[in-house]
């Protein structure tokens, strides 16, 4: 007859955003700073991405960049992988997050709420469940549409809170953030 045993599981603790954010940074061996978001009051260590999804990231946002240039009036800015205390216990780092100009300050490590829009560039140690957490927390907090670009089939999901669409190739994205703003999907990717 087999016995059964019980073996007692650690309990997950979960860190509240406050908790993370008093944490001190962590830096590798050569002083590089250890990427780390806060998703579901877990800590998650992020790799180094591939050269590709930061390639991918810089190019998305060399192009709104050109666009605000060329829309002076249009009242928006975009930041690359800026901190985001999205909510009790999620602070993510959106690849680029681009948000009202009033909202910007010098004050404060990081950025209070999600921004308007976040813009997430999918990496190998990305899972599904993380992905969908974020996208659904970013629209819970403030966001009016999150992008997933993925690069695997050079795709974009684009979520508001009405809606999901996925565009590829020529296909136009665009955002009410950003008038008059359309790029074809491929243009992230060429």
């Amino acid at each position: 007859m087999l016995k059964s045993y019980h073996i007692p599981m650690p309990a997950t603790t979960i860190v509240t955003s406050a908790q993370f954010l008093a944490m001190p940074e962590e830096y590798d061996q050569n002083g590089n700073r250890i990427k780390d978001e806060l998703i579901a009051g877990e800590i998650v260590r992020m790799p180094p991405a591939p050269l590709r999804h930061d390639w991918i990231k810089t190019r998305i946002s060399r192009i709104i960049g050109r666009y605000l240039d060329s829309h002076p009036s249009v009242e928006v800015e975009f930041i690359v992988e800026a901190g985001c205390e999205v909510g009790e216990i999620d602070t993510y780092q959106p690849d680029v997050s681009v948000l009202r100009a009033s909202r910007l300050s010098t004050q404060g490590r990081i950025l209070e709420a999600a921004p308007e829009l976040a813009i997430e560039v999918v990496s190998p140690s990305n899972t599904a469940v993380r992905m969908k957490r974020k996208v659904s927390t970013y629209l819970q907090n403030g966001a009016q549409s999150v992008w997933i670009v993925h690069p695997e089939d050079q795709s974009v999901v684009v979520h508001a809170s009405d809606s999901v669409r996925e565009l590829k190739g020529d296909q136009p994205i665009d955002d009410p953030l950003l008038p008059g703003f359309s790029t074809p999907v491929a243009a992230f990717f060429a």
